[in-house]
């Protein structure tokens, strides 16, 4: 599953395809070091496309929420739906997160 990183101006906008899981942790981990290396400080998580999400994927969504914000930047999430968003309402994460509809309103939201 790839992650894939789009600046949006000084904003970036992670997508992760079909699960962030434990079988995506390494590769999520390595993209999000790598941007947030490079001076990213605004970002936007877009789970829209993420059907599967599990307790390493909520860990690794606190480690990159902490990296980010060290720095003084800010992660947001959008598009949960589904199973994702049950488990995120679960555990609160609703919570440690601004959750927004769409990627749209979340980089908005930044703006």
């Amino acid at each position: 599953m790839p992650i894939i990183a789009e600046a949006y101006g000084s904003m970036m906008v992670l997508s992760a395809d079909s699960s962030l899981s434990r079988a995506e942790s390494e590769e999520f981990r390595r993209v999000a070091a790598e941007q947030t290396k490079a001076g990213g400080r605004w970002f936007v998580l877009d789970l829209s496309r993420t059907g599967a999400l599990d307790s390493q994927g909520l860990e690794d969504l606190l480690w990159f929420q902490d990296e980010v914000q060290q720095s003084g930047g800010t992660v947001k999430v959008a598009g949960l739906r589904g199973h994702p968003r049950q488990i995120f309402e679960l555990v609160r994460f609703d919570a440690k997160f601004e959750v927004f509809d769409n990627v749209h309103e979340a980089v908005k939201s930044l703006q």
